[in-house]
């Protein structure tokens, strides 16, 4: 029997997972605007995406004041606040990818934005394969299948990585600065997806940790 299953919750209790849920699809759209706003190289919708940044920070705060005032049982308090910390943690690093491709106005080379939309494509995957994963936790499902497939993906994009820094490397920049934003740019971009994992980590820590 699943972690949650287990638990007679209150009205905070749910308050607390309400409010989960509502993070997470915080990051899947961001994770949606993000890559229409690279498809289409629309600064407005990049600084949307810093816009939703801000309601994971208000979220994460409202989930550490209900899980500190008394919500849930004090051994999965630190757990729970760890995983909206890392959910919140996705939405500083989607942020901070709008914010370089904008700092920069970056122009990026056909195949190399070819290459980034699909990784940000596959942050879109990522980010609703997190909430099914936390809707296992909440149901009593089983979280493997869910979690393996996190974990291929996040294999596929570090391959996608290796593949833009082999095109980067022989590309010519104007400055230091430009090289380093953009590179910044493409390390944030892949980081996301490791954050996701890490939080889909923490989803696999609270569902065995009361077995």
């Amino acid at each position: 029997m699943r972690l949650f299953r287990r638990l007679s919750f209150g009205r905070t209790e749910k308050e607390v997972i309400e409010l989960f849920r509502e993070h997470l699809n915080t990051v899947k759209m961001a994770c949606e605007v993000f890559l229409i706003a690279l498809e289409t190289d629309d600064k407005g919708l990049f600084n949307q995406v810093c816009e939703l940044e801000k309601t994971g920070d208000r979220l994460r705060r409202e989930i550490a004041l209900k899980l500190y005032g008394g919500a849930f049982l004090p051994a999965m308090r630190g757990t729970l606040y760890k995983l909206a910390e890392t959910v919140d943690e996705i939405l500083d690093m989607l942020e901070d990818t709008a914010i370089d491709y904008l700092r920069l106005n970056l122009h990026l080379e056909e195949d190399i934005r070819e290459m980034c939309v699909r990784v940000a494509k596959i942050n879109v995957k990522m980010s609703n394969d997190l909430i099914e994963a936390f809707n296992a936790l909440r149901s009593g499902d089983s979280l493997e299948n869910r979690t393996v497939k996190i974990r291929a993906r996040e294999r596929e994009i570090d391959v996608l990585r290796n593949r833009i820094y082999e095109k980067l490397v022989r590309r010519n920049v104007d400055s230091y600065w430009e090289g380093k934003i953009l590179s910044d740019f493409i390390d944030h971009l892949v980081y996301v997806s490791d954050i996701i994992e890490d939080a889909a980590d923490l989803i696999q820590i609270l569902n065995v940790s009361l077995r």
